[in-house]
């Protein structure tokens, strides 16, 4: 059958039409396999302080560095009575103090923990965008794959058949039909990355950091406190939030729409594979942030160790 112009461009259409990957696993609804099973609840004796106590027992003894961190953590109000003068060493006395030593303890290796929680759940967002970018490119080159095969196929038969036709108008059609398929399949192919899934994070640890909001109900005040703080940054002038926040501005985001910008912000939506490497990104970016507090907690036990021997 000799195909006109007219339905060679509407078989080449059809072929390389752009396509909606329908969500798996990776993309479900909920998006929430990396969220936390229980919603946590914190305790407001451990939220930090707006204002730090000017207590030289405090500032004999620690820099405002740790001070900050003890605050962070919710220790403070626990290492103020405990770097108060002691009185007769009673027994009841030793045990309070013992009681006082093991709640900054149990504190702080809550605090460890949820550093520790919120990496793994960062971690897991980005393998869950990065598995689906790479389920989406193995389609793209599969049907890149596919068209190309098609074209050297279709121009390899029109070679042929104009070799064996005699009829001049016959000859002629069968070559330009052809020609514009294989044509068609071959432009098709170079242009074909195009496919989207729906891929849904109703939990967007990314947002926060984003909109620069005052509060979080998804970060631990402990964590929200650090990363708001300027004396948690390299630079001691600006937050960590503020430098991640920057770093996405001019390295990730640079040329970002406002529209693609609402897609890895908001709660989800149709992701292409680039735009999932880019999400996946971010979510590295800031989980390595959230793991260097590991480096602030780790001066103020060291501190404390000393303090407190």
């Amino acid at each position: 059958m000799i195909l006109s112009p007219a339905k060679t461009v509407i078989l080449v259409w059809l072929l390389s039409a752009c396509s909606t990957t329908k969500p798996n696993y990776f993309s479900n609804s909920s998006g929430g396999y990396c969220e936390p099973a229980l919603t946590y609840t914190y305790n407001d004796t451990f939220r930090p302080q707006t204002v730090l106590p000017a207590d030289t027992s405090l500032t004999n003894h620690f820099s405002r560095h740790d001070l900050l961190m003890a605050n962070a953590t919710g220790i403070l109000p626990l290492l103020q009575e405990l770097s108060q003068p002691q009185g007769k060493t009673t027994p009841e006395a030793r045990l309070e103090r013992l009681t006082k030593i093991q709640q900054v303890q149990s504190r702080l290796a809550l605090a460890s923990t949820e550093i520790a929680s919120l990496a793994a759940e960062l971690d897991c967002e980005g393998e869950r965008a990065d598995q689906l970018a790479t389920y989406l490119e193995q389609k793209d080159q599969r049907r890149i794959r596919n068209l190309t095969l098609f074209s050297v196929i279709i121009g390899a038969a029109t070679t042929v058949a104009t070799a064996f036709i005699q009829t001049d108008n016959a000859n002629k059609t069968i070559g330009i039909g052809g020609g514009l398929l294989s044509a068609g399949l071959g432009g098709a192919a170079a242009f074909s990355s195009n496919k989207t899934v729906s891929f849904a994070h109703k939990r967007n640890l990314l947002a926060d950091i984003w909109s620069q909001s005052d509060q979080s109900v998804a970060y631990s005040p402990f964590i929200w406190y650090v990363l708001n703080e300027k004396v948690f940054s390299n630079s001691g002038q600006t937050s960590v939030r503020y430098n991640i926040r920057r770093r996405w501005q001019e390295y990730v985001l640079k040329k970002a729409s406002i529209e693609k910008q609402q897609l890895y912000f908001g709660t989800g939506g149709l992701y292409q594979a680039d735009d999932l490497r880019t999400r996946a990104n971010m979510l590295n970016q800031l989980q390595s942030s959230v793991r260097s507090i590991n480096q602030d907690l780790q001066s103020l036990l060291t501190r404390l160790t000393i303090v407190f021997k």
